[in-house]
């Protein structure tokens, strides 16, 4: 009996790749051994919708798209009670879940991965009663993602990013948090929070020796203290670009499977690169391997190891 599969495709996200070649994709689909469903997609939070009503249907979900359209598919099969197997087209622009697992970005190859690849569990967030797959983030830099035109993203990649960060300098002010976990209380001013598992954020890398770990139940959390002078700020934002946060006295660098914050006012948020709400609260917890992912075969990551089998 051959296998059901559900295709999502986001034909705005980033290059035109995937129309092109969509045949070509179904086909490596149905080589596979899969009857395939294709949903294009025409609307934000469409596809938790349809994974909602139809998802349990299947036997594999895969989405092609960028870190926002991974993000609601995310969202939809963690809404099943036993989510199927997920593959992962990359269409976006800076493209950090796919950097972080290596996935291809040629769509005919990253389709193979999604059939023919190794499955493993990665960890997930939640925020509040909302999923992201890698990162959730406030303060300075946090509203590039959503705020760039996404013909800016075709047309300038990743430098879209910075040119639109270098904008946002002007808008950085302190916000004051009280942050939570289990055996550390945080309370400062702080200009930037970030709080996930990924070794890419906006198409940067983080540096080898943070030994960043998508399997052991543990969320990398980043602040940035408040700046007092240029001088600072240029140092800060060097040391966010390179994700090098263990060596200054401005970062509060931990990590935590469950971390509560606490403003003074509404404070907007971006999950995944897309606006995540303004809230005054905000529970983020790490769900241990709670997603099934396809991967390239051969790639034996240190990320993705299980702790428990190394040891």
């Amino acid at each position: 009996m051959r296998k059901k599969l559900l295709f999502f495709v986001n034909p705005n996200a980033g290059h035109a790749e995937i129309r092109t070649h969509l045949m070509e994709v179904i086909q490596i689909f149905t080589l596979g051994g899969y009857d395939v469903t294709v949903h294009p997609t025409s609307r934000a939070g469409e596809i938790p919708e349809v994974i909602a009503a139809e998802g349990a249907q299947y036997d594999r979900i895969v989405a092609a798209g960028g870190d926002g359209t991974l993000n609601e598919t995310v969202s939809g099969l963690m809404r099943l009670d036993d989510p199927p197997p997920l593959g992962y087209l990359p269409g976006g622009t800076v493209n950090d879940v796919a950097s972080t697992l290596g996935l291809p970005r040629n769509c005919l190859d990253a389709a193979s991965v999604a059939v023919g690849g190794r499955e493993v569990r990665i960890d997930l967030g939640s925020f509040n009663d909302r999923w992201f797959a890698y990162v959730a983030a406030f303060g300075a830099f946090t509203g590039v993602a959503y705020r760039t035109a996404q013909s800016d993203k075709r047309i300038l990649g990743r430098l879209a990013y910075l040119l639109r960060g270098v904008q946002a300098l002007g808008e950085i002010r302190p916000i004051h948090v009280r942050a939570v976990t289990a055996d550390r209380v945080i309370e400062d001013d702080v200009i930037l929070g970030i709080v996930g598992s990924t070794t890419s954020v906006g198409g940067f890398k983080a540096k080898r020796d943070l030994s960043i770990s998508l399997t052991d139940g543990l969320s990398e959390v980043v602040l940035v203290r408040d700046i007092k002078n240029v001088i600072d700020l240029n140092n800060v934002a060097a040391a966010i670009l390179k994700q090098d946060f263990t060596s200054s006295k401005d970062f509060y660098f931990l990590r935590a499977g469950r971390i509560d914050f606490y403003f003074d006012e509404d404070v907007p948020w971006t999950l995944d690169g897309e606006f995540g709400g303004s809230i005054r609260r905000a529970e983020i917890r790490n769900h241990r391997r709670a997603l099934r992912i396809l991967v390239p075969a051969g790639d034996e990551r240190p990320a993705l190891a299980d702790p428990e089998e190394s040891t």
